[in-house]
């Protein structure tokens, strides 16, 4: 797992790569994103998917969410894609997700966001 945390003129922005969940939000994660501006988190899978990746070091877009919505992040990114994944998959997650975040949206190539 990897996290940073970048602090900077009153904005902040949490980077989580790499990382499994456990059955509940991890405390020491939910307490590094708290009230965040943006949280950038690895969805490599999605709820139904993940049992048969447990090991592979990757989490899905639904604990992001959950992540997201305990710690009080402002907006959620969901990156680390499956590779194998169409756009229109993507688009369909990033739909799904926004009805339970609105404050989301999927990593795209070449994606500036401002804060």
């Amino acid at each position: 797992s990897l996290a940073y945390r970048l602090d900077y003129d009153g904005r902040s922005c949490c980077y989580i790569t790499d990382t499994e969940h456990y059955s509940c939000v991890d405390p020491h994660l939910k307490a590094f994103c708290e009230e965040t501006d943006l949280m950038i988190y690895d969805s490599n899978y999605t709820d139904e998917e993940y049992p048969r990746f447990l090991g592979y070091g990757h989490s899905t877009w639904q604990e992001g969410i959950k992540l997201a919505q305990a710690a009080g992040a402002k907006k959620l990114v969901l990156f680390h894609h499956d590779k194998a994944r169409s756009d229109e998959e993507m688009a369909k997650i990033e739909k799904e997700a926004q009805r339970c975040f609105p404050n989301c949206i999927a990593a795209r190539e070449g994606m500036v966001i401002a804060l």
